[in-house]
């Protein structure tokens, strides 16, 4: 009878099962099992199942409830719902679905993925299926599919179709190159993802840390309202700094009635605009524009100066970017004075896949020189190119091409032209063009010059000289038979110097040095041998002979030194006699005019006079010993792993000296090394670490009556907490030379913003002071700020004594700014 029930069950829930979509009209359902309520009006599908709606939208879920009366659905528990005409899939744990009203509420947190192209997370959201609008009072997130974030605290609304998004508190995390990230804050917020179209009030943007390479930044923006397209952004009533965010007065302000970013030529455009230096406005700008911080290559203004120098009065100087194409570009850098002087200074970039070409060169008209040059126009001309020849034979070839030319001696140094680039030298004193070829083999290097190098400021007839052309050949060998290696050098060159000195000399050498080795008994030692084939012809040459000279010369070197080391606990001693044997029976060039100076670096060198045309002539002994004595600490570092007891140096005593001994006087050899008298001077150094604190470094050479000091120079750092001060004492005398300079260089750091420098130099063997510089600065991370007062007393033609008060600014990112200087 049991069995005959479960049977009567089973037909009539199959029935039932086959008439659930007659119940409703709007829905297709697909699940295991049903509960039937309320007379027939409520429906329960459990374990499980899908509903499908005449529209084609699924719903998934692990349970149903259905209302007939109220066409109301619930479905809850894993629900998932497709929308495969709208191409949207809706994950939540429990759904309801007003389906007369065409309404979706989800409760809880929900995810939508539309199209592919969004990712949504929100709590308790509204589909609105009619309208296909998105709603939530809570807070909901929304990522794009290139990972732009955007975070809505309230009042979320999105239009599928229109890809409209809107809402208050909204913040809006934009992926930019090289993994930086910028954020958008809006209070209100109408944005059109499609057409890339917004409108938003409230507006704080706070770019990536390292938008323009300074992690300690902070730079953003606040507006009242913005707007923009995919073409441009406007701020309206915008405010921009780069400093810190520390909550505090930031150190300076860019404010602007308006800012538009025009997207297509990369440019950020100020309209109306005050530049504040602590809420102080300082600069009024009726209107500028600059790159944006994407940009690395693009035409525009540069950072604008202004000066007043005594020499030439004052000056605006507005340099000006120029883009000519992808490999190409120019700066041009125009400086007005006051007094009608205009100098036009241009930088040329040519860069190509082999050669790379900078050049600059300038005219300056209205500018008479002292010394009654009354040459309106002065003009000068560098220009450096590097050509990648790419032998396939040579593991690198080069050619370079440098020009350099100007029409006055001191035009360089008194107008300041400077150069970003090693264009235009430190030296001006000294021009330098010519080509020069390099090749680096596996086996041997190679460089051929033609050269030309003029010196200003001399007279016409001995300020040229010409290298035309010069050689140098290079080969190694390391043979292990020998137990050393060997060196073959073949250089040249033809050089016309004043107008008619012409030398021509090929030389060809052949080196051998030893490796190192000890002995038993503790000596260490090596030698040299050294041979040197000169072809030479000179006219009006003091040195060479107007007939050829075919010469052979060698020289033999020996070289030892016998180390002793004590070690204590807390010391280690070092004592190193050395001794250094040379001889060359040949006949040395004359050479004595040649300014030499020895010192304990390099009179052990095997080529220590730095002379290419001889040898070192006769016999000479060089003795003399290393001394250093290390004070050791040690410190303790632990980690979880095991404990490091490492010796650091708490402070050190070095001492050398050295002298060199010949048994007969050398004629030849530079008078002012000192070298070719029977007992040379007397070289040494000091080098002492008193504490952490003091540092003497001390050069020194005295005469062999061992009396007199012809060179001294001392080097004195200290350094105590903030102060930091350094001495620099040069005195030169007799056959070295004739100098006595005394240099300081103090700074004090104040604290971590503010710091005072001062910096002199002293001639005293005229008893003047070259130069003094005090100089104090604030700088924080977006600021710096500096008053500086000069007094320089040289004087070179052109270039007249000054004394100069003057104050600058720097404003980080933007620009440096000085209003002139305030000159006595």
């Amino acid at each position: 009878m049991k069995n005959n029930l479960y049977k009567i069950f089973l037909v009539i829930l199959v029935g039932m099962l086959g008439l659930l979509p007659s119940l409703s009209d709007e829905f297709n359902f697909k699940v295991s099992e049903v509960q039937i309520s309320n007379d027939g009006n409520i429906y329960k599908g459990i374990n499980g199942g899908s509903i499908t709606t005449q529209d084609n939208l699924k719903i998934i879920s692990d349970t149903f409830e259905y209302n007939k009366l109220t066409n109301v659905l619930e479905a809850y528990g894993n629900v998932k719902i497709i929308d495969p005409v709208k191409n949207i899939i809706l994950h939540a744990n429990k759904v309801f679905y007003f389906k007369n009203d065409e309404k979706i509420f989800t409760d809880g947190e929900t995810k939508i993925f539309i199209e592919n192209k969004y990712k949504i997370n929100s709590t308790d959201l509204i589909l609105f299926r009619n309208s296909m609008l998105l709603s939530s009072s809570k807070k909901t997130t929304m990522t794009d599919k290139i990972n732009n974030f955007y975070e809505i605290k309230k009042n979320f609304i999105y239009s599928i179709n229109k890809e409209q998004l809107s809402g208050n508190f909204i913040k809006i995390i934009m992926q930019n190159k090289d993994e930086m990230k910028d954020n958008y804050f809006f209070e209100k917020g109408f944005f059109n993802l499609k057409d890339k179209k917004f409108l938003a009030k409230d507006v704080k943007i706070n770019f990536d840390k390292m938008t323009f390479d300074n992690s300690d930044n902070d730079p953003r923006v606040r507006a009242i309202t913005a707007t923009g397209d995919k073409f441009n952004t406007y701020l309206n009533k915008a405010v921009f700094t780069s400093c810190k965010n520390d909550d505090k007065c930031p150190p300076w302000i860019l404010s602007a009635n308006k800012v538009t970013h025009d997207k297509i030529k990369k440019q950020i455009i100020y309209k109306k605009a005050w530049l504040k230096i602590y809420d102080t406005p300082i600069m009024y700008f009726p209107k500028f524009f600059h790159p944006d911080p994407s940009v690395e290559r693009q035409s525009g203004f540069l950072k604008p100066n202004i000066s007043n120098m005594k020499t030439l009065g004052r000056s605006i100087f507005t340099p000006y970017f120029l883009v000519i194409s992808d490999h190409q570009d120019l700066t041009i850098k125009p400086k007005i004075y006051s007094d009608g002087k205009f100098v036009f200074q241009n930088e040329y970039r040519h860069k190509t896949k082999n050669s790379s070409t900078v050049a600059d060169f300038s005219i300056t008209t209205g500018h008479s020189s002292i010394k009654g040059d009354k040459k309106n126009n002065k003009t000068h001309f560098f220009t450096k190119t590097e050509i990648d020849l790419n032998f396939s034979e040579f593991i690198e070839s080069t050619l370079n091409i440098q020009y350099q030319k100007t029409s006055n001696d001191t035009y360089l140094k008194l107008f300041n032209l400077e150069s970003p680039w090693p264009l235009i030298p430190l030296n001006t004193r000294s021009l330098e063009s010519g080509l020069k070829l390099d090749l680096t083999h596996d086996e041997y290097d190679f460089n051929a010059e033609v050269q030309s190098f003029e010196t200003l400021s001399v007279r016409n007839s001995d300020r040229y000289q010409y290298v035309l052309p010069s050689y140098n050949f290079a080969k190694n060998f390391n043979l292990m038979d020998f137990r050393g290696s060997f060196n073959i050098n073949s250089y040249g060159n033809n050089t016309l110097a004043s107008t008619n000195i012409l030398t021509s000399s090929i030389s060809n050498d052949l080196n051998y040095n030893s490796f190192n080795k000890s002995f038993d008994n503790g000596v260490r030692s090596n030698y040299g041998i050294y041979i040197k084939n000169l072809n030479s012809l000179g006219k009006n040459h003091s040195t060479y002979k107007s007939s050829p000279q075919v010469e052979l010369m060698s020289s033999y070197i020996i070289n030892a030194s016998y180390p002793l080391i004590r070690r204590t606990k807390k010391t280690t001693n070092i004592f190193n006699p050395k001794m250094s044997l040379r001889f060359s029976p040949h006949d040395m060039k004359n050479n004595k005019d040649i300014k030499r100076r020895i010192n304990i670096d390099n009179i052990y060198n095997s080529n220590r006079l730095g002379i290419d045309n001889s040898f070192e002539a006769g016999e000479s002994l060089t003795l003399g010993f290393d001394f250093k004595k290390e004070k050791l600490k040690k410190k303790k570092i632990s980690d979880q792993v095991k404990k490091l007891n490492i010796q650091e140096m708490e402070k050190y005593f070095t001492f050398k000296l050295a002298t060199v001994l010949r048994n007969k006087v050398e004629k030849n050899i530079p008078y002012n090394s000192t070298l070719g008298r029977k007992s040379s001077n007397v070289f040494g150094k000091i080098d002492y670490k008193v504490s952490d604190n003091i540092n003497i470094d001390y050069n020194f050479s005295i005469d062999n009556d061992l009396s007199t000091f012809n060179y001294n120079s001392i080097n004195t750092k200290i350094n105590f907490n903030n102060f930091e001060t350094s001495f620099k004492f040069l005195e030169e005398n007799k056959i070295i030379g004739s100098s006595n300079i005394l240099e300081n260089i103090s700074t004090y750091e104040v604290n971590e913003s503010n710091n005072i420098k001062f910096k002199t130099r002293r001639n005293r063997k005229i008893n003047l002071t070259e130069y003094y510089n005090l100089i104090y600065e604030y700088k924080n991370d977006c600021l710096v700020a500096g008053l500086t007062y000069k007094k320089n007393f040289y004087q070179d033609t052109d270039i007249k004594p000054s004394e100069e008060l003057f104050f600058s600014i720097t404003i980080i990112p933007l620009t440096k700014f000085s209003p002139g200087k305030i000159t006595k």
